[in-house]
């Protein structure tokens, strides 16, 4: 057998063959091999001939386990997408043992803010009752002490403070997994957040995140809830005053590392449905767009998107809801927290597939909700099967829960007929690229607060040079569908293209100033989805040849709105200017995007700086011309 046993070694060590050649020894040499041995076993004998015959015979038997495992073995090494979900509450409401480690307090209302002798029993501080300054808010914010710090609802005027809860708000995350690349996406109700917040924001959350969790990117992206929490510092107790409690921010930091946590310890196999849909085929969303004020264009993105993640035992995972409008259907005169209309999309979607559905907005700059700056007769008012009239003196909705929650449920409708006329993706390949984008930040507003330490979220040079807003582009691609990122309130018509649906109404409108390109076009897969305000809220995003500017009057602080050419005609002044972080936002974004999206610096007038405002676009014109 010593013999028999080096044969074998002899020729393994000097043949290299592969699983098909092992196969076809095997089929070739079994019958003459079981027929010799059978006759060698009837006399007894082992000739010299029939050693090597039955080291073949061992090699073809022997061999083809050993190549199914290799086979095996490389089925398994090809990457697989695997997905996990979660969703943690942040609603500064009631008890939380998070909140109360962190030495939160909570007042009679059961809203979380410092405490204070309600002395006309409205249910929240003003202006002159007492209040206990807590130095842990001093403690993360200097600007804090002496400053009441509270639920401020952002989104609309000053000094609204959150008088109780109608739904939670959330941190819902969806890690996704691809061979060594692992990301999270994470929604939240805020109207918005930042990636580099000062005291709180993405970098902070990243510190707070396990290593070992292989988190490479987090993808945060806010609702725009006018109902929630001022993240932003804008809505305080004045039009000077810092809106933003340090200690709810550090406690969301912290839940939103949680939401990652908990998403990443769920991680499963995954394929993926994808869906779009529009108010052709969808009417329960047509006519629930409109333009702020009526400023033309009447354009939108009105394409809903639906990603939804199923894993192997055919439950649902998670699913994202991508669509274009601004959650503010409760208005300004709401001081109850809520999600708004997301709330009831996400759970009529959770109700049909179960799982977590997260809503993420896209193009939502000027896109308003019904009923909101524009209202006209003709305005919808059916929602869900039932009418919701306009009221006779103001011609404006009845803005209650009730019918936030039926255009949720409309919302709902038209995003599950998107997955059930949609496809699942022929692969679920992942790959993410992301790009670096800065630019001046020229709003004198903006810089008059962030000097105040209002808005502390774009630090000011001590020597005195223009602050520069830093941020990131992300480019996903997942199996049919391709996402891509936009730091603020995005123009729909930057993302179909300027050249198609600039404004015709009103040809001295424009400043002369080349179109931005189109992302949209730039994209390549079936599915095409924009997540707005992520990683960062730097505002409206308006495309630089309708883009009007007044100066500030920082003596005065005034702010105007610039007024439009075409005033007569019914134009609406310029409000998305005032609130916009730089005039350079809409060509830096829309080049730099499709610079990450197709490899190469677009050629559009409207991109010949936008080295400038990348290193990585700099970086493809310096490969550009070593080629």
């Amino acid at each position: 057998m010593n013999a028999i046993k080096n044969e074998i070694q002899a020729i393994v060590a000097g043949v290299s063959v592969s699983y098909s050649v092992w196969e076809c020894w095997n089929r070739a040499l079994s019958d003459v091999t079981m027929r010799a041995l059978h006759r060698q076993s009837r006399h007894f004998k082992l000739e010299k001939n029939m050693k090597r015959w039955f080291a073949f015979a061992v090699i073809a038997l022997v061999a083809p386990p050993f190549a199914f495992a290799y086979r095996n073995n490389s089925f398994a090494s090809k990457p697989e997408l695997k997905v996990g979900a979660s969703a943690v509450a942040i609603t500064p409401f009631g008890p939380n043992p998070d909140w109360a480690d962190l030495g939160g307090t909570i007042t009679q209302s059961g809203v979380w803010g410092e405490k204070f002798g309600d002395r006309n029993g409205n249910g929240v501080w003003d202006g002159g009752e007492e209040f206990e300054d807590d130095e842990g808010n001093t403690a993360i914010d200097r600007n804090s002490k002496n400053k009441y710090d509270g639920v401020y609802l952002a989104g609309f005027g000053d000094k609204r403070l959150a008088a109780g809860k109608h739904d939670d708000l959330w941190a819902r995350a969806v890690v996704l997994e691809y061979g060594q690349t692992r990301i999270a996406v994470v929604a939240v109700d805020f109207i918005g957040y930042y990636s580099e917040g000062g005291y709180y924001g993405v970098n902070q959350i990243q510190k707070l995140i396990d290593p070992k969790l292989g988190i490479k990117e987090i993808l945060l992206a806010s609702t725009h809830n006018h109902e929630g929490p001022d993240t932003i510092g804008a809505w305080g107790d004045g039009p000077l005053k810092d809106g933003k409690y340090p200690k709810y921010l550090r406690f969301v930091d912290r839940q939103i590392a949680k939401s990652i946590a908990m998403a990443a310890a769920n991680l499963q196999p995954a394929r993926v449905k994808l869906g779009a849909t529009d108010p052709a085929k969808s009417p329960s969303i047509a006519g629930m767009q409109t333009r702020t004020g009526g400023r033309p264009p009447k354009f939108f993105d009105e394409e809903l998107r639906v990603m939804r993640f199923v894993a192997r035992n055919n439950k649902t995972i998670a699913t994202i809801i991508n669509w274009n409008t601004h959650p503010e259907s409760m208005e300004d005169k709401n001081t109850i927290l809520t999600s708004d209309f997301p709330h009831a999309i996400r759970e009529s979607v959770e109700k049909k597939y179960g799982g977590v559905a997260l809503y993420i907005n896209g193009a939502i700059g000027a896109a308003e909700i019904i009923g909101d700056t524009n209202t006209k007769n003709n305005d919808r008012i059916r929602f869900d099967g039932k009418d919701y009239p306009l009221d006779a003196k103001s011609n404006r909705p009845v803005f209650t829960f009730e019918r936030t929650e039926a255009i949720g449920r409309d919302v709902a409708k038209a995003a599950i007929e998107a997955l059930d006329r949609g496809a699942w993706s022929k692969s679920n390949q992942m790959e993410i690229r992301k790009a670096d984008l800065r630019g001046p930040m020229d709003n004198q507003g903006y810089l008059f607060l962030a000097r105040l330490g209002v808005f502390d979220t774009i630090p000011v040079p001590e020597d005195g040079s223009q602050p520069q807003f830093k941020t990131w582009i992300y480019a996903i691609t997942l199996g049919d569908a391709q996402i891509v990122t936009t730091p603020g309130e995005l123009f729909p018509e930057i993302f179909y293209g300027v050249v198609k649906y600039k404004r015709s109404d009103c040809p001295q409108a424009d400043t002369g100033e080349p179109p931005e390109p189109s992302i949209r076009d730039a994209m390549t897969a079936k599915y095409r989805f924009m997540f707005g305000l992520c990683p960062d809220e730097f505002g409206y995003i308006v495309p630089r040849y309708d883009f009007r500017r007044e100066p500030v009057d920082v003596k005065k602080m005034q702010i105007k709105r610039a007024v439009d050419p075409c005033k007569e005609k019914g134009a609406p002044n310029h409000y998305h200017e005032t609130n916009s972080a730089s005039s350079a936002l809409a060509p830096a974004s829309a080049c730099v995007t499709v610079a990450l999206l197709t490899g190469k610096v677009p050629a559009d007038p409207a991109c010949k700086d936008v080295a400038k405002h990348s290193d990585f676009a700099s970086d493809l014109q310096k490969q550009a011309k070593i080629k």
